[in-house]
């Protein structure tokens, strides 16, 4: 009796999972053990290991659902007013922060590139983000900044497309870097890419503003894949009845291939009925090459649909 008593009181009931992005888009799981639900795109203050952070609703997952990710911590409270103003207060301290920084990579000579940096809503911590080609020592560098703003001070060395998520931006499509947008994650994007889509392989043209590859480039790769296994090589050469085709183009959008006749003119097939008309061809040539009996005699040639028989031959 004893034990189900003990195995039937919860240690603290959370009542949704909140998924949270911060200034910096990064996302973080927190519980919500208050009895108010939080609608998606509130501004919610959370615990974090040292104090306290501000941050906004982006998902929500209800206990037991699968999570994105372990949580973190709790949420506190819904942003109050005076959390909204100490938020914007800390504006502009971070960038009295970066200034003071960059100030100190150039004193100090330091091979690295500012991002920029986040503070807590309490002031407690600040991340400062940055890049670099190899491993730098800024040892020198926090101790600058932590005796200058009398709090604690984290460099996090970030890539290239991590850069350009936090500074965000806009892609040559004219719309905002998907990476700063939606993505949560980044695919691996490769050259193969870009041949299976019959790209021209230039930089300038298959860059992003990270100066890899676009990560947009993986969205219809699979797409692309399985039109290569369904319309022809261009320049091939195909027997369709009676005739050779050579394949001049394919639209694998309005699904259609411009095949030209041999000493004929040229013609726009479905990629269906392309692909009907070679299998046609493919189980006429397997026909000839089994025994002939009856059927294969003069006079008695098999029917084949939707192609033309041959004469008959008289001896």
């Amino acid at each position: 009796m004893t034990d189900q008593v003990e195995t039937t009181q919860p240690t603290q009931k959370v009542l949704e999972y909140l998924e949270v992005a911060f200034r910096a888009r990064r996302l973080s799981v927190f519980g919500n053990g208050t009895s108010v639900p939080v609608d998606i795109g509130t501004r919610i203050v959370v615990s974090v290991e040292r104090g306290e952070d501000l941050a906004r609703v982006v998902m929500k997952y209800l206990p037991g659902s699968p999570l994105p990710s372990e949580p973190v911590g709790e949420m506190l409270r819904r942003a109050t007013p005076e959390d909204l103003r100490k938020a914007s207060d800390n504006a502009e301290f971070e960038h009295r922060v970066a200034g003071y920084c960059r100030e100190r990579i150039r004193m100090r000579k330091l091979d690295m590139k500012l991002t920029g940096c986040e503070s807590q809503l309490d002031r407690k911590r600040v991340r400062i983000y940055f890049t670099a080609d190899q491993r730098t020592d800024f040892r020198a560098l926090v101790r600058d900044l932590a005796a200058e703003f009398r709090t604690r001070i984290e460099m996090r060395q970030i890539g290239v497309r991590d850069d350009a998520r936090h500074r965000d931006g806009v892609g040559v499509c004219g719309q905002r870097l998907c990476c700063a947008a939606f993505l949560r994650e980044f695919s691996s994007v490769t050259l193969k890419s870009v041949r299976e889509q019959n790209m021209a392989p230039n930089p300038s043209k298959v860059s992003g503003a990270c100066s890899r590859l676009m990560c947009c480039l993986a969205y219809e790769s699979e797409f692309y894949r399985r039109a290569s296994r369904v319309f022809p090589e261009n320049g091939s050469v195909h027997r369709l009845g009676n005739r050779n085709a050579t394949v001049l183009s394919c639209d694998i959008f309005d699904d259609t291939v411009t095949i030209s006749w041999e000493e004929g003119p040229e013609e726009t097939l479905d990629v269906a009925e392309f692909q009907r008309r070679r299998q046609r061809q493919k189980q006429r040539r397997s026909g000839d090459q089994e025994p002939r009996g009856d059927a294969d005699r003069p006079g008695n040639a098999p029917e084949d649909p939707g192609e033309e028989q041959a004469p008959e031959r008289r001896d």
